[in-house]
C-alpha cells in the first residue's frame, strides 16, 4: 500500500514490495491463519474471550518493535448498542487488524482507499486514519443524541408515555457508552503519541484527533446533565399527575363518607329504634344523604379542590 492500493491473496504475500505498507485484515481467523500470521509478521493473537475484558491500562502495549492495541468500536443498531473490540498489531510496515464481525468504520476507510488515491507512508498512519473516522462517527452520534434529547424535552410536557421513557433510557445508555469509548481512546492515544515507534507526522495528525476527543468528552458530560434534568422533570410530572388522581379520589371519598355514615345509622335494626317503623323513614334518610352530599360537593368546589 502506498500511492496505489492493491488487494492481495495470502499466496502473493512474499511478492509484496519491501517498501510497501501491508494491511492484513483478519476477520474471525482460523487456527491455520493465526499460525501463518505469527510466522509471517510475528503477530501473536490474544484469546478471543479476553479481547473485550482487557483492563484499560493494558489496552496499549509495546513489545520490542511492535505495538499492540485493543480498542472498542461502537455499532449502533435499532434497539441495541454493541461494543465490539478490534485488535491492532503494528510492526514496521505491517498493519494487522483482528476482528470477529463487520466493523462499519473499517469498511468506510476501505471504501475511501478504493475511491481515492490516498498516500500512506507509515503503517501507524493507517491506525490514525481509522481512529479519525471512528472519532467522526462518535461526533455524528453525539449530534443525534443532542437532537433527540431536545425533542424528548419538548415531548415530556405533552405526554409521559412508556415509549418516551424507553427513548430516554436508550439515549442515556448510548451517551454513557460513547463517553466510555472516548475515555478509552484518549488513554490509548495519549500513550500512542509518546511512543518512539511513531513518526512525527502521524503524531501531529493524531494530536488534532486527541483535541477532538477531549471536546466530544465535554459534550457527553453536558448531555448526561441534560438527560438527568429530563428524568427529574419527567418524574416530577408523573408525580403531579399521580397526586391529582389521588386528590380526586380522596375528595370523592370524603364527599360520600357522610352519606355512608347516615346509611349505616339508619341501617341498624335495634328493637328500640324510634324510626324503625316510621312511615317516612326511608325517603327521609335518602333525602338527608342527598342533601349532605350536595352540600359537601358545593363546599369542595368553592374551595377549588375539584
Amino acid at each position: 500500500m502506498g500511492s496505489q492500493l492493491r488487494e492481495l491473496k495470502r499466496e502473493d504475500f512474499e511478492n509484496v514490495r519491501k517498501k510497501g505498507i501491508v494491511w492484513i485484515d483478519a476477520k474471525d481467523p482460523s487456527q491455520e491463519e493465526i499460525e501463518w500470521l505469527e510466522k509471517a509478521v510475528g503477530f501473536k493473537m490474544p484469546p478471543r474471550e479476553v479481547m473485550g475484558d482487557i483492563e484499560i491500562s493494558s489496552k496499549y502495549t509495546e513489545a520490542g518493535d511492535s505495538i499492540n492495541i485493543n480498542m472498542s468500536f461502537i455499532i449502533q443498531q435499532r434497539n441495541e448498542i454493541i461494543v465490539e473490540p478490534v485488535f491492532f498489531f503494528i510492526r514496521e510496515r505491517y498493519f494487522v487488524t483482528l476482528r470477529y464481525r463487520d466493523i462499519p468504520t473499517l469498511q468506510i476507510f476501505l471504501n475511501r482507499l478504493k475511491g481515492s488515491r490516498i498516500y500512506i507512508q507509515f503503517a501507524e498512519s493507517l491506525f490514525g486514519e481509522i481512529l479519525g473516522i471512528e472519532v467522526d462517527r462518535i461526533g455524528d452520534r453525539l449530534e443525534i443524541v443532542g437532537r433527540r434529547i431536545r425533542n424528548i424535552w419538548k415531548k415530556i410536557f405533552v405526554e409521559q408515555s412508556e415509549e418516551l421513557i424507553k427513548d430516554i433510557a436508550y439515549y442515556d445508555e448510548l451517551n454513557i457508552t460513547l463517553r466510555e469509548s472516548i475515555n478509552e481512546k484518549i488513554r490509548i492515544l495519549s500513550r500512542f503519541l509518546k511512543s518512539p515507534l511513531i513518526n512525527a507526522q502521524t503524531k501531529r495528525e493524531l494530536k488534532i484527533v486527541l483535541d477532538d476527543l477531549s471536546t466530544l468528552l465535554d459534550y457527553t458530560s453536558f448531555y448526561m446533565e441534560k438527560i438527568d434534568s429530563i428524568q427529574n422533570s419527567l418524574l416530577g410530572l408523573i408525580t403531579i399527575r399521580q397526586n391529582e388522581a389521588v386528590k380526586v379520589f380522596t375528595v370523592l371519598a370524603t364527599i360520600f363518607l357522610p352519606a355512608t355514615l347516615i346509611a349505616s345509622i339508619f341501617g341498624m335494626n335495634f328493637e328500640n329504634m324510634p324510626e324503625l317503623s316510621w312511615k317516612y323513614g326511608y325517603p327521609y334518610s335518602l333525602s338527608l344523604m342527598v342533601f349532605v352530599t350536595l352540600a359537601l360537593l358545593l363546599w369542595v368546589r368553592r374551595k377549588g379542590w375539584l
